[in-house]
């Protein structure tokens, strides 16, 4: 029985992902920090259709926010996949983000994302399998000016899925990114109406993704199908930026 943990579970993508995960009978973790409610009510729905899930309230942003995460999953299934969805966006010029900022939007989409993939990765080379999938942006690649913290965050985390790759390719575990463009979730209902028909004007195919495009890439990435597949990042954009 395959074991899944998504980050950040009850956002937009996370969720998808998640549907997408119980759809196929995986035993299933998911985190949430706020939506608490939300987190209740998909682990209701989950659990009457006979998965074994848990919801983990954690702020991944902290400090000891990977390791709270890590000790609640003790005595839960250790997981074979690892999505790394949970992020924060930090619009601002650099010169208006102040050091608590930058480190938190750091933490979040970079050194949490490391620590987990770190300690679970060791029951996977045990076990000579493990799919592991971050997240990333299409600004990682283009860079976004008034977003250059959180870009910069993703850069990094997809330089560190390609290394890994490397790392533990030869024990049975892929590590791929996913990079989505803009998607209609809360992260980007802040933008404004100009702001996003400027960029769907820059879209091939002329509309703003869905989780649901993205949770696709990730479930073709996390299937045993794919252990060919590894070390790359997968623009889910629309075909922005070609």
């Amino acid at each position: 029985m395959r074991c899944a943990l998504v980050t950040g579970g009850t956002g937009g993508i996370g969720r998808a992902i998640c549907d997408m995960l119980a759809a196929e009978n995986y035993t299933l973790a998911l985190t949430y920090n706020k939506s608490k409610e939300k987190a209740a009510e998909m682990i209701e729905g989950y659990q009457s259709r006979g998965i074994n899930c848990i919801a983990v309230e954690v702020d991944l942003s902290e400090k000891n926010g990977a390791d709270k995460l890590l000790k609640s999953l003790e005595g839960f299934p250790r997981p074979d996949t690892v999505i790394n969805n949970a992020g924060e966006a930090c619009m601002k010029l650099l010169c208006d983000t102040d050091d608590a900022e930058a480190e938190r939007i750091m933490r979040i989409n970079f050194f949490t994302p490391m620590k987990l993939i770190r300690e679970l990765s060791r029951s996977m080379v045990s076990r000579s399998f493990g799919r592991i999938v971050n997240i990333s942006s299409m600004w990682a690649k283009a860079g976004s000016a008034g977003e250059s913290v959180y870009a910069a965050s993703k850069a990094a985390l997809e330089a560190l899925s390609k290394s890994l790759a490397k790392e533990l390719g030869a024990s049975g575990i892929t590590v791929n990114c996913v990079a989505p463009g803009l998607i209609d979730t809360n992260m980007n209902a802040c933008l404004e109406r100009a702001a996003i028909d400027e960029i769907v004007s820059n879209t091939p195919v002329r509309r703003m993704g869905t989780p649901a495009d993205v949770a696709s890439v990730v479930r073709s990435l996390v299937s045993e199908e794919s252990s060919f597949v590894t070390g790359t990042v997968i623009p889910v954009t629309g075909g922005f930026a070609v």
